[in-house]
């Protein structure tokens, strides 16, 4: 029998020759291949496709034996479009005047509009916002960071994704009105790392992993396992931003901005007012309380004469009254931990003249700091001169210690390792942009078009949306892939024409409603056989809410949420982790989700407006299809109709614990609380959370 060492030895060794084995083909790997555009596919029955892309899912479908699902209705097509080209609902203005239309030139008009509208920009560029690691500009509800804006306009402009991309590596590089002049953002190189320290492994990751579609991280201690990425590529690139300098530079952008900034000191410091003068007013009454009992146990020996006895029982009375409210307060100081040593309180009160006279000082600062440092905007710019190269520490996969040059991946650039242009006299950032948003690059095509179509129908072609390499999972349609790949670049990189492209196609507007056995389904949502239902995102939420709650005139309704609001409901609806790469968000399902729609401030906020507003309706039945447009984007039947009058009929409360609103235009209390119930019950429901 063996022994365990030789089996080990053994075992060991076929893993080190599989490891072999599998490097060699690394290259092979059908993200690293040309995109090559395939012929469009013949299809068995030609009634349902709509345009080239319905031909490549429907060619796997009858390879199963399958039949594509029918078509969703028009309301329910309208909902998710609007959804999920906006992050909106649509209006009620919309849904009856598609319901008054004859065929589908209407809704090619409505998805037209909705790419247009300035929602459009800003839900999209939430998407590539959590591809970022994105953090909100300081200050409490403060939406109008720069480089936040900037993505908006390019989403809303429709920049070629190439541009876009060029643009966050080395915009401060590239000639023209697209250099420092038109764009105001960090750019990669400073895109908020979250730890000093790390900041160029960071950047790094960040790179691998949103625009190359690479997992690089493991290359920084040893070649890596999965990946046909050396230790010598991972410093080689990072020796391209170690050449650059990152510098922070004051700018005077934004009035409203400095004059919230100001408000919210003065604030800051009436606050700080109140929470220095609280320990000494209680220092002054635990000095009073510690005289009183000093000259109350002086009374007490006079109550020990015979001639006080009437006075006695009198004034024991209200002792003990003070003796009680007074340990009660000593009790909570004591809880506070407030230390009561005469020389301390002493010394307390000496600084206090001190400190009044320095915060005056610091206020000047503060002032000073926001009026010319507001969020510390950075610069860009290749150092003088760049780095050599990064100097590897000796191990098993670089025996030396040896500088490495700057350079590309050795398995995506082929015989273009070296930077193009003059970059031995700089730091290769731009050459590293251009080389990222080449035509030929077999990713980054690829990898754009995988995220555009996860975010329309629920899944990518691939599930991998940071790594299409060994490590991630390949694609159900690798032809359908390409040939979006090699339209895309085709096109122009234009992202908006891709999103239309596929929100027109018979494959995007396909009914969620199968009755089939669960393998069935299965098997149709993995090829794209069935529309998928989608929970609603965070912003989505919050933003119909706030729909509800304003006059539809208002230019409140369409607000961009302030990311402090939405951070109270991030946790609860999934909102992406700012300190993480997120390229897919989860999609829970849990009781306290139906929770918040009972007890939320700000349901309860929007529900009652909401309410108020459906109260100058005629009566009931109109309100109740009123509300089912509003929130579900369709019309009540009249089952819908009779179930909610039933409800508000049978709904009871108190009256007697109802406040009165401060609306004037609001119904009385008892009828405002039972529809505020109706509504809050409709927005707890599946219909109003999930896009089908």
């Amino acid at each position: 029998m063996p022994k365990i060492h030789q089996i080990l030895a053994n075992a060991l060794t076929l893993l080190c020759v599989g490891n072999l084995l599998q490097a060699a083909d690394f290259s092979k790997h059908w993200a690293f291949q040309p995109v090559k555009r395939p012929p469009v596919p013949e299809v068995k029955d030609t009634s349902w496709p709509g345009g080239d892309i319905d031909r490549f899912i429907q060619t796997r479908l009858e390879a199963k034996g399958l039949k594509p699902t029918p078509r969703a209705d028009r309301l329910q097509l309208m909902r998710r479009l609007s959804f999920t080209l906006t992050g909106l609902p649509p209006s009620p203005e919309d849904l009856d005047k598609h319901l008054k239309a004859k065929g589908d030139s209407l809704l090619t008009k409505y998805v037209d509009a909705l790419m247009a509208s300035p929602e459009f920009g800003e839900h999209w560029a939430r998407h590539w916002l959590d591809h970022v690691r994105y953090r909100p500009f300081k200050g409490k509800g403060l939406t109008n960071d720069p480089y936040r804006l900037w993505v908006v306009r390019a989403f809303n402009e429709d920049m070629p994704y190439n541009l876009f991309l060029k643009m966050q590596i080395a915009g401060d590089l590239m000639p023209g009105p697209n250099s420092k002049a038109e764009v105001d953002l960090d750019g990669l190189v400073a895109v908020r790392p979250f730890s000093l320290k790390n900041r160029h492994t960071q950047q790094l990751d960040l790179l691998g992993r949103t625009f190359m579609g690479l997992s690089l991280f493991c290359a920084r201690c040893h070649d890596h396992k999965h990946e046909p990425l050396s230790r010598e590529d991972y410093f080689a690139l990072q020796g391209i931003f170690e050449s650059s300098r990152v510098m922070e530079l004051p700018y005077l952008k934004d009035k409203k901005q400095f004059d919230e900034y100001t408000k919210g000191l003065a604030q800051k410091e009436a606050n700080e007012k109140k929470l220095k003068a609280a320990p000494l007013k209680e220092y002054g009454r635990v000095a009073q309380l510690m005289d009183l009992r000093r000259r109350l146990a002086d009374e007490r020996k006079k109550l020990d004469d015979p001639k006080e006895a009437k006075n006695r029982e009198k004034l024991q009375k209200n002792i003990d009254k003070f003796e009680k409210d007074e340990t009660k307060r000593l009790a909570e100081i004591k809880k506070r931990k407030l230390k009561l040593d005469a020389p301390e309180v002493k010394e307390y009160l000496r600084l206090q003249d001190a400190i009044r006279a320095f915060d005056q000082k610091w206020k000047k600062v503060s002032l000073f700091e926001a009026f010319v440092d507001q969020d510390d905007p950075k610069l860009i710019a290749d150092a003088r001169p760049p780095k050599e190269g990064v100097k590897v520490k000796p191990g098993k996969d670089v025996p030396k210690d040896a500088p490495v040059p700057r350079r590309f991946p050795v398995v995506l650039a082929g015989t273009q390792q070296q930077p193009l242009g003059n970059y031995t006299k700089q730091s290769g950032r731009l050459e590293l942009a251009e080389w990222l948003a080449d035509a030929q690059n077999p990713i980054t095509a690829r990898l754009m078009v995988n995220r555009i179509w996860y975010y329309l129908l629920g899944e990518g072609l691939s599930p991998s949306f940071s790594n299409l390499g060994h490590s991630g999972q390949p694609p159900t349609h690798p032809a359908l892939l390409d040939y979006l790949s090699d339209e895309f670049v085709q096109q122009g990189w234009s992202m908006k024409r891709l999103i239309r492209t596929i929100v027109l196609s018979a494959t995007y507007q396909q009914t969620s409603k199968l009755t089939a056995s669960p393998d069935e389904q299965d098997l149709r949502l993995g090829l794209f056989g069935v529309a998928r239902v989608k929970r609603l995102e965070v912003e989505s939420i919050w933003r119909t809410l706030n729909l509800l709650e304003h006059d539809p005139q208002s230019d409140e309704r369409r607000r961009e949420p302030p990311y402090d609001m939405v951070k109270e409901m991030e946790d609860l609806f999934d909102g992406a982790d700012r300190d993480l790469i997120v390229p897919r968000r989860s999609a829970s399902i849990s009781s306290l989700q139906a929770l918040f729609f009972m007890n939320s401030e700000h349901v309860k906020r929007s529900t009652e407006k909401l309410a108020t507003r459906l109260h100058r309706l005629s009566d009931d039945p109109a309100r109740i299809s009123q509300a089912f447009r509003l929130l579900y984007g369709r019309v009540a039947s009249k089952a819908d109709v009779a179930r909610g009058e039933a409800f508000l009929k049978e709904w009871k409360i108190d009256a007697s614990t109802l406040e009165k609103s401060r609306n004037k235009n609001a119904p009385p209390p008892e009828v405002l609380a039972r529809w505020q119930a109706y509504l809050q019950a409709l927005l707890a429901t599946n219909e109003f959370l999930f896009i089908h």
